[in-house]
């Protein structure tokens, strides 16, 4: 179960959790900041950073930022992410191979 995403804009691409985040996959604290999606800006006509990927983007940025569980399970729960919050199975496959190509996040 999902609560609601609670977040503040502190930049230009980058957003603030002012409430803890419950989501199957654990709780996101208050205070977490995401960058959204990278999407390089050129794409942004098509994926935003605040966009539809947005919620998937946090969860996945809370995970590689502490090498939680696996990269293959960070970048497979941001798919899942992705499709529970209005991604089409198309976006979040795209998006997925994606971030399983060019993410890094703090895996070793």
């Amino acid at each position: 179960m999902y609560s609601e995403l609670q977040v503040t804009k502190q930049g230009r691409n980058s957003w603030e959790l002012i409430e803890d985040w419950h989501t199957p996959y654990g709780v996101i604290p208050k205070g977490f900041t995401s960058n959204g999606a990278n999407v390089p800006r050129i794409f942004w006509w098509f994926v935003h950073p605040a966009g539809i990927l947005f919620e998937a983007a946090v969860v996945h940025d809370y995970y590689y930022k502490h090498a939680l569980e696996s990269k293959a399970y960070a970048d497979n729960i941001f798919r899942l992410v992705a499709q529970h919050h209005g991604a089409s199975r198309i976006e979040a496959t795209l998006a997925h191979k994606a971030v399983k190509w060019i993410g890094k996040g703090n895996y070793k």
